[in-house]
């Protein structure tokens, strides 16, 4: 999930109008900028004034958008190959700070249309909540919600792993620092979200990337990856009902 830090129809026309409503699906009551309104969101209960973006999409057909719609586009592409849908929606259904979140556990992506007045931050967003997915691919696939850390250590600058330290923590979400500081370096990289979503889509990431070791241990012990020249054998899982797809 990225949240902003100072410093980053079927239209249906009947002849009895009564009956239309009838059976129109009615949205639920929420707070408006809550996680209940985030997560009425991502169940696709709450649908109103949030759109899917595609290639084709008005929603970056301005000029604005010029410098940065191959990228996007590109991003796009990607996602759409690995059937993970991308949706902007407005502004109430994000907790305060939150302007995109990708959820594993759905393959659904999500970006605060409130971005839009700013292509910059909006192509940062779809960078950073891309590689999400990026990490989901490399976890076991997208068919599991466990994601895993991309980069390794060494390539994560220690000015991207303190900022993101710093964020995260402040927030009380310390644990998250190693999937975050891996997609904000991401975030940092032209075209490098795109390149790997379309590695995801021809196979196992894992196969094409060197995995981090503990990411290299998960994968042995969940029987994705054989054991590597050099590495010990590993025991199984200790987690190992969270191997199977689409159980963690």
């Amino acid at each position: 999930m990225k949240k902003f830090i100072t410093a980053f129809g079927l239209s249906l026309t009947f002849i009895f109008p009564s009956f239309a409503n009838s059976i129109e699906k009615k949205q639920p009551t929420v707070a408006p900028y809550s996680l209940a309104a985030m997560g009425c969101m991502i169940l696709r209960e709450c649908t109103e004034g949030v759109e899917q973006l595609t290639i084709e999409s008005k929603l970056i057909s301005g000029k604005e958008f010029d410098n940065f719609r191959t990228e996007i586009k590109s991003i796009l592409v990607g996602l759409n190959k690995l059937n993970v849908p991308v949706y902007v929606g407005p502004s109430r259904y994000f907790t305060p700070r939150t302007v995109g979140l990708y959820k594993p556990e759905y393959n659904r992506f999500f970006v605060n249309e409130e971005l839009l007045k700013d292509p910059r931050e909006f192509l940062g967003t779809l960078r950073h909540e891309g590689w999400h997915t990026v990490q989901d691919c490399m976890g076991g696939g997208l068919k599991t919600a466990f994601m895993a850390q991309v980069h390794q250590d060494s390539e994560i600058p220690s000015w991207v792993m303190k900022m993101t330290r710093l964020s995260y923590e402040s927030m009380g979400q310390g644990r998250a620092v190693p999937w975050e500081a891996d997609a904000n370096w991401a975030e940092e990289q032209s075209n490098t979200t795109a390149q790997k979503l379309e590695m995801c889509a021809k196979g196992p990431l894992w196969e094409q990337i060197r995995p981090t070791p503990m990411t290299m241990e998960w994968l042995i012990g969940c029987g994705w990856m054989k054991p590597q020249e050099g590495y010990k054998e590993y025991n199984p899982n200790k987690k190992a009902d969270y191997c199977v797809e689409g159980k963690y």
